[in-house]
């Protein structure tokens, strides 16, 4: 790990573009989970045209970035609203539905989806909400003890269920933005808590393996799209970084996000020189 090329040979060999795909120009898309925050903070912070960051309140449902949207049913379920008009299930709180929180025009969001030329795609977790009365996923973050628990029980989502939403997620993206180009990454943030009735570390193993096999799966199986990637940020984080972890052993330091993403901006993006 001291070799100076040692995060391009052991981590990011065979993962990177033969030459930058994303120009200051490109609009960018980056969510799912808050490690996605971390991205889209960064790159916009270089110059990037990331997502909603010229807005004054970027913090809707809709475009939300950090921790609301984490495992795979969730992100279909935005992309299917974005392309497709698919409306979003009804979140139901105190028996009543959960107002969308939003200060801006639900077009004008999708439009952000819609017309971008990247889309930076971070998987989370495997665990979920799901409502047995609309046989569907929550496509939102609600705390537990607000639910009623004689309708929504926690799910992990099997290997094949993951595997399935990823092809969905490719299919939708190349369907509307043939030439995007589409970066999946592995969040690193483990899980908080578990509703498996089992230890966290290694319900967090399990939740990340089933997410990681099947993305190394779905991006082999299309090898032959250039404008798809994977970056291995999770590995990073996890094998090559020295001290990542803020004080909770939950969330990146600033410095461990530097050096990722100087990693993810050297491979992936123009410079101004280029």
């Amino acid at each position: 790990m001291e070799r100076e090329d040692a995060a391009a040979e052991f981590f990011l060999h065979g993962f990177c573009p033969e030459q930058p795909v994303i120009k200051k120009t490109d609009r960018i898309t980056a969510f799912g989970s808050c490690f996605a925050g971390n991205v889209s903070r960064y790159l916009h912070q270089r110059g990037y045209e990331v997502n909603a960051h010229h807005w004054k309140h970027a913090n809707s449902d809709l475009i939300r970035i950090d921790e609301i949207m984490v495992h795979t049913p969730s992100l279909l379920a935005q992309f299917e609203w974005a392309f497709n008009g698919k409306p979003l299930s009804n979140v139901i709180v105190d028996n009543k539905s959960e107002e969308l929180k939003s200060y801006h025009e639900e077009d004008e969001m999708r439009d952000i989806i819609v017309n971008s030329d990247v889309f930076i795609v971070t998987y989370g977790l495997t665990e979920a909400w799901y409502d047995k009365q609309e046989e569907c996923y929550l496509w939102k973050f609600v705390p537990h003890k607000k639910l009623d628990s004689s309708r929504y029980v926690n799910k992990t989502i099997p290997y094949a269920e993951n595997r399935e939403n990823i092809e969905k997620i490719y299919r939708l993206i190349r369907d509307n933005r043939p030439d995007a180009r589409i970066v999946f990454t592995l969040s690193p943030i483990p899980l908080l808590g578990t509703y498996s009735g089992k230890a966290i570390y290694p319900a967090n193993e399990v939740s990340k393996s089933r997410l990681r096999v099947a993305l190394d799966e779905f991006c082999s199986e299309w090898i032959d799209d250039k404008n798809l990637f994977y970056f291995p940020s999770y590995e990073l984080v996890k094998y090559f970084l020295d001290a990542p972890w803020k004080d909770d052993n939950r969330h990146i330091t600033e410095e461990a996000v530097h050096e990722i993403m100087t990693l993810f901006e050297a491979n992936f993006c123009e410079n101004d020189t280029q």
